[in-house]
């Protein structure tokens, strides 16, 4: 009996009995690869986001459905390939890079993808050679640290964001009040980003940035930008529920703007320079034009190279030449939308592109693009669609109104010839070369013809006036008046110091700047006043043609009642505007000295008299008598240089007996000034002023072309009397421009008014200062 019972270790141990063999079942293999890659049947580097993704500019798309299949089989590979995962292979695998690498990278070496023959490549290996477990092990620990940390600061500044509701209010005066002007951003990709903001769960936030797509980790100082300037829009009569934004007594909009900004800024510079998109380069050119709102020029100019290296870096100033490539399995969709995002593209590198040449012109400061790159791309004049999955990039019909994108081509149009300018600059910096300087004018007049007629200023073409969406299109016929004319004062003023021809074509143009300026002024509200361009414009234009008659006082008598008058219009604009913009308060104490040093180039007695009142609800101070009449833009004002008025003794005497007109205004009378009273003898005084005659033997040759926004901002340039009295003191007297009027009050003729900043002896103002007017 016992040797017949087996025990349980011999049953365990028994062979069992054979059975038929079966197939072995194929293992489901579990996707590691990104959606789209998997889509497409691409292999993909399993990287976040892969470099398929990045060349097809889908980074949004790239997405994992196992993430930790995907660490797992990414750990794998580099053990089998360094032989342990003792050997850093943890570190190598999760491709993180050490601090050091990080800088070396930032340097702009191309990502070594695991090919160590690269720059960055080799530097990783020696950085690694001969690292232990423990060093692997703590740099991945530092890394997870410092991942730790980013995520903590992200969300500390999105945490700054306002509530939905504030928002949606910001937004939509963002897109009704500025947006239009430029039209950096579509409505229609920008709510669907915010969208998709507004989906993310806290989860997926408290992942930190790194997880989330390209576009919506920078979205937030795309969003924060766009709130700033909302806010430096805001009306008067401003929703107060918007004062709950406030999170301190005393707190103004500007405050709260400047935070919001600076917020922006942060997360940009935290997310860095590795991951770059679109919206990027849209978040830094709003920081540019918030900045030159505040009067921070400057530091919009080195903030608008900085936006440029960033457009260039995700190619915006190459032509995408994937669009062009459709892959088989590519939806109908997908082509679609990439279509209009290619339109974005170019949308913005043109914006870039005009701000940096224009910027250049004013400020007299170098380009950041560089011309030898070609002329940009437009994009396609097409309204914009509900849905741009269904329909593709149209050209505008006849029938279609004109959109904000429409205007920024045409504006880039009448701005292209300021390229050809920037060059001649350099190229003939004696001002000799007066033939080409005719055929380029020739050329700007004719672009000026071609201006679509409901651009036009003069018989303008008003049907779409009343179409809701075109409330905008009477400011650009003066935005395009503006623009034209600046191109023609821009071509001639380095000229005006020795060419007669030159000084009588600038200062057509810069009248026409001054009546597109007073224009534009009046059909604005408050809410407007800290707009750049109603500073930069009028100042560099009444500062040329009060120095082309303090220097040249008996050249175009013809034109001197029109610049008289809107020289006093342009500082009552900036009385206006000084509560609210910086540069206002700032270009008027120059004024204030160049108005008594025109004063008595003319032989005037000098005057002072409250400013005139000036509100966009009613118009300024305006000539009624029925002989005069303001001309509007055309190419009739700028003929060809040759056939310019040179002989200005004959207009002298022919306009001596000019009859004095007056004008009227719900605030102030004025007299409008004429060639005879403006000339006529005055009292004999004691004053050094009276004295003022302009040196015949001084070689004008030699003086610096003139550039007042550039001395402006960067050379401090400013006005005092007596080297003492900041001109722009509170409660200074204007100098006024007209004779006996309402309050008026005789200055100290006595007191020597100078002009004070970092500029040369051979400048205008030093000039001025040397030869005391």
């Amino acid at each position: 009996m016992e040797q017949t019972m087996e025990t349980s270790a011999d049953v365990k141990h028994r062979p069992r009995p054979t059975s038929p063999s079966k197939p072995p079942r194929k293992r489901k293999r579990i996707v590691i690869s990104c959606t789209e890659c998997h889509r497409r049947k691409q292999k993909c580097d399993r990287q976040s986001p892969c470099s398929n993704c990045i060349a097809r500019n889908k980074q949004s798309l790239c997405q994992y459905e196992n993430e930790s299949a995907r660490k797992q089989q990414l750990l794998e590979e580099s053990t089998n390939e360094n032989g342990s995962s003792e050997d850093g292979g943890v570190f190598n695998i999760m491709k993180q890079e050490s601090e050091t690498a990080a800088q070396v990278s930032a340097f702009g070496y191309a990502k070594s993808n695991g090919n160590n023959n690269t720059t960055l490549g080799i530097f990783k290996k020696l950085e690694t050679l001969g690292a232990g477990p423990s060093s692997a092990m703590s740099m991945m620990a530092s890394h997870s640290a410092g991942q730790g940390g980013l995520r903590e600061k992200y969300k500390n500044m999105i945490r700054q964001l306002p509530a939905k509701p504030y928002i949606e209010k910001l937004i939509a005066c963002f897109f009704r009040e500025v947006n239009w002007q430029y039209s950096p951003l579509d409505e229609g990709t920008f709510r669907d980003l915010l969208k998709s903001w507004h989906s993310l769960s806290f989860s997926t936030l408290n992942k930190g940035p790194l997880e989330l797509p390209p576009d919506l980790q920078f979205f937030p100082a795309l969003l924060f930008q766009t709130l700033a300037l909302a806010l430096q829009f805001q009306p008067v009569d401003y929703d107060q529920s918007l004062d709950s934004l406030k999170y301190a007594a005393g707190m103004s909009f500007d405050d709260l703007a400047s935070d919001y900004s600076e917020s922006g800024c942060q997360i940009l510079c935290l997310l860095g320079k590795r991951h770059t998109t679109l919206v990027t380069v849209q978040a830094g050119f709003l920081r540019t034009a918030y900045l030159k709102n505040c009067g921070l020029v400057p530091e919009s100019w080195h903030y608008l190279s900085q936006t440029i290296r960033d457009a260039q870096e995700v190619g915006l100033h190459k032509v995408n030449m994937s669009q062009h490539q459709r892959k088989p399995d590519e939806k109908p969709e997908d082509v679609l939308e990439n279509l209009w995002q290619e339109q974005l593209r170019r949308r913005m590198w043109l914006i870039l592109s005009l701000w940096d040449i224009h910027m250049a012109i004013v400020l007299g400061r170098p380009t950041t693009v560089d011309p030898r790159d070609g002329k940009p791309k437009f994009p396609i004049d097409a309204p914009t669609p509900k849905n741009r999955r269904e329909v593709a990039p149209a050209p505008r019909t006849d029938s279609d109104p004109p959109t904000p994108l429409t205007m920024l081509l045409w504006n880039a149009e009448v701005a292209a010839p300021l390229w050809d300018i920037f060059n001649l600059e350099k190229e003939d910096p004696n001002q000799n070369n007066y033939p080409k300087l005719e055929t380029m004018h020739k050329m700007i007049n004719q672009i000026t013809l071609h201006t679509p007629p409901f651009f036009r200023t003069q018989n303008p073409d008003t049907t779409f006036d009343s179409h809701p969406d075109c409330y905008w299109l009477p400011c650009a016929r003066a935005t395009f008046q503006n623009g034209a004319a600046f191109t023609v004062m821009a071509l001639h003023r380095p000229y005006i110091f020795t060419n007669s021809n030159s000084r009588t074509a600038a200062l057509k143009a810069a009248l026409d700047i001054l009546r597109a300026q007073r224009t534009y002024f009046n059909l604005l509200s408050v809410r407007h006043y800290k707009m750049f361009s109603l500073v930069l414009n009028t100042f560099d234009a009444i500062v040329l043609v009060a120095a082309i008659y303090i220097l040249h006082p008996t050249e175009n008598p013809e034109f001197l009642d029109d610049t008289l008058q809107h020289f006093q219009w342009g500082m009552d604009r900036f009385e206006t505007m000084g509560d609210r913009n910086a540069m206002a308060n700032a270009a008027l104490s120059v004024l204030k000295v160049i108005c008594v040093r025109l004063k008595k180039a003319l032989n005037r007695p000098v005057k002072t008299e409250a400013p005139s009142s000036v509100s966009a609800s009613t118009t300024p101070a305006t000539p009624t008598p029925d002989s005069y009449t303001t001309p509007q833009y055309s190419t009739s004002l700028h003929p060809s240089i040759s056939s310019a008025s040179t002989n200005s003794s004959t207009n002298q005497s022919a306009n001596t007996a000019t009859n004095t007109n007056t004008s009227t205004s719900t605030t102030t009378q004025y007299t409008l000034p004429t060639i005879s009273n403006m000339t006529e003898s005055t009292p004999a005084t004691t004053s050094s002023w009276e004295a003022f005659s302009m040196p015949q033997t001084f070689d004008f040759s030699s003086m610096a072309p003139l550039q007042p926004m550039h001395d402006l901002l960067f050379n401090d340039l400013g006005g005092t009397i007596d080297g003492g009295l900041d001109s722009s003191a509170g409660g200074m007297q204007t100098p006024g421009i007209w004779g006996p009027g309402n309050g008026n009050i005789a200055v100290d003729t006595a007191s020597q008014w100078q002009f004070e900043g970092d500029f040369g002896n051979d400048s205008f103002w030093g000039f001025m200062n040397t030869y005391n007017a």
